[in-house]
């Protein structure tokens, strides 16, 4: 439906965009808060950190006010208190996307952006900075090494070109 209304007469706007995103983590999971420009949006992508070999991405379908996302916080620290709680792992605008070698998944993220300019009113962004986090939480990571200079080479190769993103207007149902 929201593809119809962009289609028939351009951007839907009741739709709300989402700008900045804080990654979280505890032992089982990491957890990507995503906000709007107002702040009166959040919403909540569960990544499992347990399957050393699958990627396992949750999205959770509720709209949350600032008051409920702290409280989520808050709750996720309180249940894993005895592993450690939750820890702020970096502020981000965006998943680039997930990729795997030889060994576990690996996540990219944006984590510096530069705007370069508008178009049709849509904000156009450079990737200035990017982080390449892996998923499996060490405790269940295979003891074979892992190949770091396949990572890195992948990192300088991948993340350092001119790659560009747009302020996207659609967040998933």
């Amino acid at each position: 439906m929201a593809e119809e209304n962009w289609i028939a007469g351009g951007p839907d706007p009741n739709a709300s965009y989402l700008q900045k995103f804080g990654l979280y983590e505890t032992s089982s999971y990491f957890y990507m808060i995503g906000r709007d420009k107002d702040r009166t949006m959040w919403r909540v992508l569960k990544i499992d950190r347990l399957e050393p070999s699958e990627l396992n991405i949750v999205e959770d379908c509720t709209t949350y006010s600032e008051t409920e996302y702290r409280d989520i916080l808050r709750r996720i620290h309180e249940g894993n208190r005895p592993t450690g709680g939750l820890k702020f792992v970096t502020v981000c605008y965006g998943i680039i996307g997930f990729i795997k070698f030889l060994g576990p998944y690996y996540m990219l993220l944006i984590t510096k952006r530069r705007k370069l300019g508008l178009i049709c009113g849509h904000t156009i962004y450079a990737i200035s900075k990017s982080k390449m986090i892996s998923i499996p939480h060490a405790s269940v990571l295979p003891k074979v090494a892992n190949s770091k200079d396949e990572k890195r080479s992948f990192v300088n190769s991948a993340c350092k070109c001119n790659a560009y993103s747009r302020a996207s207007n659609k967040t998933r149902d």
